[in-house]
């Protein structure tokens, strides 16, 4: 097992602490919208997550410090600190620190420090990265964890059922406006306690993993209450159709089956084999039928064809045009976070018919989480993300089998990542990933035990 922070003693202090913070991550930060509704829940939202990660940052060191000074707890030297963290640990630290030379070098550094539009700049960014070590370094996953998110996202999925049906709960939406008038009386479309329909399908994509292999590993009747967030999340995120959400929810499922399955041996093989035999098929179907389909299925159809269109996926294949240029520009550090917004002149515009006027929207994002690091922090700082992305996908690999919570770390995951192809970053939605990262990269708490149990049955099974 490589050595990591989270195998020091924790102090009861520090892990009450990262309790707190994720406790109100889970429901006050997630349920908040502020007082302005829509129009300010960008702001509103960013606030709460400076606010509430700041202090938990904050509080962190000074108890730490205070900790070390009574002989209660000691701090490791540098060198020990960097020795005792886990690759991926310090692959994030090194992204954390790229980002930051990026931000130093920036052509707009005041701006890449606070960030643009998604409030996604420098500041925010070592939030993140902080919030993932400490959390890594110090929480312990508790199934409370789970509890309380369940609750907190079937209100939140309640709330925009209501919003779909054509109610406005708590005047969200603009006096006389409603779900409805998205793209018709105002550019996009918003739902429940996330906003942007974008934004809250990263969101049900990193949950319903939670709750359908949590209902599948998790032990005790009490396991099948997750169906009822499972149902509401699945529920909206159908309703309101997203396709690159749907994409990361379902082929996200098909991918981990062999891997959150609680055996290892002929099962897992079986299980890969029937993946590689539907996503062929798959590929099959879509390569010779797609055309007579519409949405996502027409235009992957056309695109295994060489035929493409700048409107696909509603417009992202003429935004990553216009990014790839850019990238090339400052390959190395990036125009700085949260900063392609000051790059480039590219709008959208739709005719409202019923306004008589053309609405209009800028670019300021990549509409995918890996394109938006490569031309904001550089080339470097993407290789780094993606490595430790991967180093925390060969633990979930590795170990799913024989512990449930990185089971359910680690589907999580997957489909957030599969649905980051074609989302986007934003301080709203992205420190659920964050989260459920540091919860994978540190949860080494109660695996030793049974790590030695499938070693001596393996031994005597051997013998």
């Amino acid at each position: 097992m490589d050595p990591t922070l989270s195998m020091m003693p924790v102090p009861t202090a520090l892990r009450r602490v990262s309790d707190l913070y994720i406790g109100l991550l889970l429901s006050l930060f997630l349920l908040w919208t502020g007082t302005g509704g829509y129009e300010t829940i960008t702001e509103s939202k960013s606030r709460m997550f400076l606010i509430l990660a700041g202090a938990y940052v904050v509080i962190t060191l000074i108890l730490s410090l205070e900790l070390h000074l009574v002989g209660r707890w000691k701090i490791p030297s540098p060198k020990n600190l960097w020795r005792r963290s886990s690759l991926t640990q310090k692959l994030i630290f090194a992204y954390w620190v790229w980002s930051g030379v990026s931000t130093i070098l920036s052509q707009t550094p005041a701006a890449s420090f606070f960030g643009m539009g998604r409030m996604e700049g420098f500041l925010a960014i070592s939030l993140y990265c902080l919030t993932f070590l400490l959390i890594s370094a110090f929480a312990k996953p508790a199934k409370w964890y789970l509890a309380l998110y369940g609750v907190c996202i079937s209100i939140c999925c309640v709330l925009a059922l209501f919003q779909l049906a054509g109610y406005n709960p708590f005047t969200l939406y603009p006096e006389g406006m409603f779900y409805q008038d998205g793209f018709v009386l105002y550019a996009g479309k918003f739902l429940g306690t996330i906003g942007n329909i974008d934004l809250l399908s990263a969101v049900l994509t990193l949950s319903i993993p939670l709750f359908w292999v949590g209902v599948l590993r998790l032990k005790g009747k009490k396991r099948f209450l997750l169906l009822i967030p499972l149902i509401l999340c699945l529920t909206v995120l159908l309703t309101a159709y997203v396709e690159g959400g749907l994409l990361g929810v379902f082929l996200g499922a098909l991918l981990c089956l062999p891997v959150v399955l609680p055996k290892k041996g002929r099962r897992r093989r079986n299980w890969t084999i029937v993946v590689i035999v539907v996503l062929i098929f798959c590929f099959v179907f879509v390569y010779f039928f797609g055309g007579m389909f519409s949405g996502f299925v027409y235009e992957a159809h056309e695109l295994l064809h060489g035929r493409w269109d700048e409107d696909f996926g509603s417009g992202r294949l003429a935004i990553w045009e216009m990014v790839m240029p850019l990238i090339g520009e400052r390959p190395l550090l990036g125009g700085g976070p949260d900063t392609l917004g000051l790059r480039n002149d590219l709008t959208f515009e739709r005719f409202s018919e019923t306004l008589g006027i053309m609405l209009t929207s800028s670019v300021d994002n990549a509409h995918n989480e890996y394109l938006n690091i490569a031309v904001n922090q550089g080339l470097p700082a993407l290789i780094l993300y993606l490595f430790a992305l991967l180093t925390a996908a060969g633990k979930w690999v590795r170990r799913s089998s024989l512990n449930s919570i990185v089971a359910i770390l680690g589907a999580a995951m997957l489909g957030y990542c599969i649905q980051a192809f074609f989302g986007l970053s934003s301080i709203i939605s992205t420190p659920y990933f964050w989260l459920a990262f540091a919860l994978l990269v540190g949860n080494h708490h109660g695996e030793t035990s049974q790590n030695t149990s499938y070693r001596k049955k393996a031994r005597r099974k051997k013998a």
